[in-house]
């Protein structure tokens, strides 16, 4: 088996394991969950077979659905990369690259932005794939009576509201009020029973906050069955004090396995410990990135592409010269400090968009 049909076979279990706990909480979702892990299964022996032939699929897809955004955070990596890199990608080939993406094996698509929200065709688009699982990272602030009844009627695609601790560490980053808009996003799901998740940037500034069994069962009280700890990523510069080290990044992934076993939900490190699989799990060894503009990038942080799928197939993207360079060259591209092996090694990756 691949690395990454390996990697992806673990992450199954784990859901399976989950499943009754989430299940309980949100019975009208279990037609949709159990579909979600049926499809999951199959995705998994389509991956391996092309593995066979020589190509790897990863099974999660992270796209950055819009550069659009009504809030303005703090060290938001989009907004710092300063992209604007052309048209977005039509709605018919936005719903060509799913239906592919789905045929080759992938089982998780991230929404991101940007505001995932502001992007109706990537919404649209995952609607009609209820095979796959659909994360919306979103800030949380356009959830209204509409969305509530979207998600109502799509239960495989899950809203992930982004907050970054107590009401003042969130609105310092995302702006005043925006911890209280979410929460009242995430009341008012609660009160529609729909699932929901919360995504939570971890800083050496907050881990003593966010990383605390307190914490924990606020959001559990409040509804909350998903929860994602995306390491801080110094895209900025003059922040490099906030991102953790290697001790602060074994307590983060202690912290979550013991909270996924203790709580029953999903607790998940982003990008979380990639050693056990030889280096960086990015450019198609676990993730890959497809930018609003249609480049497929190996992650989010590195915003380097040799093809666009605005005349490529995914199919042909995943075999790119760019992406094969840095998954033969993984194993150089190891953690430090920082959360992201690609950003500490992006002297390493430009050299590699060079030779091309």
């Amino acid at each position: 088996m691949s690395i990454v049909s390996d990697l992806f076979a673990g992450e199954i279990g784990v859901s399976v394991k989950t499943a009754v706990s989430v299940l309980t909480s949100y019975p009208a979702s279990a037609a949709a969950f159990a579909k979600i892990v049926r499809g999951m299964k199959n995705a998994e022996q389509r991956r391996v077979g092309l593995a066979g032939k020589g190509m790897d699929v990863p099974p999660l897809l992270i796209v950055s659905t819009t550069e659009e955004c009504n809030l303005s955070c703090k060290g938001c990596y989009a907004c710092e990369q300063g992209r604007k890199t052309g048209e977005a990608l039509s709605a018919a080939r936005v719903s060509e690259v799913l239906d592919e993406a789905s045929e080759l094996g992938v089982s998780i698509v991230m929404l991101a932005g940007g505001e995932p929200l502001l992007s109706q065709n990537w919404l649209d688009a995952m609607s009609k794939h209820s095979e796959l699982l659909g994360l919306v990272f979103t800030n949380g602030t356009l959830i209204d009576e509409s969305r509530l009844e979207w998600f109502a009627e799509h239960r495989h695609i899950i809203p992930v509201l982004s907050i970054e601790g107590d009401a003042a560490q969130t609105d310092a980053r995302r702006g005043a009020g925006i911890h209280m808009k979410v929460n009242q996003a995430m009341e008012a799901m609660r009160s529609s029973g729909i699932p929901f998740g919360a995504a939570i940037t971890v800083t050496r500034q907050n881990m003593g906050d966010v990383l605390t069994d307190d914490f924990t069962c606020e959001y559990l009280q409040k509804g909350c069955r998903l929860f994602i700890y995306v390491e801080y990523v110094p895209v900025v510069p003059g922040t490099e004090p906030l991102v953790l080290s290697k001790a602060d990044k074994k307590r983060l992934g202690d912290f979550t396995d013991r909270s996924a076993v203790k709580h029953a939900t999903p607790f998940i490190a982003f990008p979380g410990n990639e050693e056990p699989y030889g280096g960086c799990l990015a450019a198609g060894r676990g993730f890959v990135h497809i930018s609003a503009a249609g480049g497929v990038e190996p992650c989010p942080f590195a915003p380097f592409s040799d093809v666009n799928l605005k005349n490529a197939t995914l199919k042909d993207a995943l075999n790119s010269a760019l992406l094969a360079k840095v998954r033969e060259n993984h194993h150089l591209l190891v953690e430090g400090d920082g959360g992201c092996a690609l950003w500490r090694n992006r002297e390493l990756l430009t050299g590699l968009v060079v030779q091309e």
